[in-house]
């Protein structure tokens, strides 16, 4: 289940795991117990304190992850903990910065090889393959999920995870990428012809990244993190207001994005067609 993982962000992975596991339940134990009681159902954001004075706040942007995760209802995150214990074990590596940023660094620099697409951090989108897509996607699943959700997409019958490269006719500009439900990622053409670099870098849900393929890569992670949910959890993914919020970038995605790649928030900001310098 595991799959192939890369070299330089293996090593010691065993007892780091073990370790980020045990802090993560404490920290989403704590957000748990401040945030009083949760139903199942949609109606997280709804909860009321122990004392039933007063609900508590409904997520929006800017919301610190102490606040949000409270707003997860408690069957849901005890679904989450265990996902999250499952691809910790199944990538082999840590829950921690460091880790991530040595995870992001491998695949980037793993992408240019032969075998996973030799893509140029510079690419033009007009001359991307679909091969090229696929394999970028792939390289970045093994290294984060450890090949989980390829695992879970074939077990269960669904759909396999597929690129499409294309151009939205009616928005063709305010979007990078998106998930349909057929586990289809769409990403968006027109806005990958412009300039990445680092003088002209691009702040993608807190990487700066500085080059086009950096970016897709961050991109593509983002959208796993929809395909996350829509495979293991159909019903959260559906109903649950903790996800649904904010067109689908609720508590529940900022904590899977966050803790699985290092993203925080869910926009992109630069600087698209912007000068260099």
């Amino acid at each position: 289940m595991g799959g192939h993982r890369l070299p330089a962000v293996a090593t010691g992975a065993a007892a780091a795991a073990g370790v980020a596991a045990l802090a993560l339940a404490w920290l989403l134990r704590r957000g748990t117990a401040q945030g009083g009681v949760r139903s199942s159902t949609s109606g997280g954001a709804k909860a009321k304190r122990p004392d039933g004075t007063a609900p508590l706040k409904p997520y929006h942007r800017g919301m610190r992850e102490r606040e949000y995760l409270r707003l997860i209802p408690e069957a849901e995150m005890r679904q989450l903990r265990s996902l999250l214990r499952r691809v910790y074990a199944a990538r082999g590596w840590a829950d921690d910065v460091g880790a991530r940023e040595a995870a992001w660094e491998a695949v980037v620099a793993a992408a240019q090889e032969p075998h996973n697409g030799a893509w140029d951090p510079s690419f033009s989108p007009d001359t991307v393959s679909s091969q090229q897509l696929q394999s970028l996607l792939a390289l970045i699943e093994r290294t984060f999920l450890g090949g989980l959700l390829s695992d879970r997409v074939r077990d269960a019958k669904r759909p396999p995870l597929t690129i499409k490269l294309g151009v939205d006719r009616n928005d063709p500009y305010s979007w990078l990428s998106g998930l349909n439900d057929d586990n289809i990622i769409f990403v968006n053409k027109n806005r990958w012809r412009d300039e990445i670099s680092d003088g002209n870098p691009m702040n993608f849900e807190g990487a700066i990244c500085r080059s086009k393929l950096e970016a897709l890569a961050h991109a593509l992670g983002h959208e796993l993190v929809h395909a996350l949910v829509l495979n293991f959890f159909p019903a959260m993914d559906a109903r649950c207001e903790a996800y649904t919020a904010d067109d689908k970038h609720g508590p529940v995605f900022m904590l899977l994005n966050k803790r699985l790649f290092g993203h925080v928030g869910h926009a992109s900001h630069r600087l698209f067609g912007a000068p260099p310098g």
